[in-house]
């Protein structure tokens, strides 16, 4: 069942959500690699915009999937289109892009918005102001 754009299953284990997560996303940066190519090309900003619109699709939801990247495969289905994203940005090889585009992998980012999510409703369960 596919609610709010994340593809659950019968046991919220996620992983239907992870197989179908690259191809919108590797559909998506094809679809904006027009404005990245490869040689020249446009400035850091640019790339950066790139990287992030694609980013907010692959993290959509994470607070709830993120524990579920501790299987190989759920893990690997997440950096198969960021290693391809981060090509483009990096103008790069495949060994180096992720590092070239200082993009740290997405499911590290993904456990650290469920960390500060589940600080922030503790906070809040304590009746703590944010500020």
């Amino acid at each position: 069942m596919k609610y709010l754009g994340l593809i659950l299953d019968s046991r919220w284990r996620f992983g239907p959500h992870f197989a179908d997560l690259s191809k919108p996303l590797l559909k998506t940066a094809n679809d904006l690699s027009w404005l990245i190519p490869n040689l020249g090309g446009p400035s850091a900003r640019c790339r950066r915009l790139y990287a992030g619109i694609l980013r907010s699709m692959a993290l959509y939801g994470a607070p709830v999937w993120a524990d579920y990247l501790r299987r190989r495969e759920n893990a690997t289905a997440l950096r198969v289109p960021q290693r391809a994203i981060a090509q483009r940005v990096a103008r790069a090889y495949r060994t180096a892009a992720c590092a070239l585009a200082s993009t740290p992998p997405w499911e590290l980012e993904a456990w650290v918005l469920a960390r500060v999510y589940e600080w922030t409703v503790d906070r809040r369960a304590r009746g703590e102001r944010q500020e």
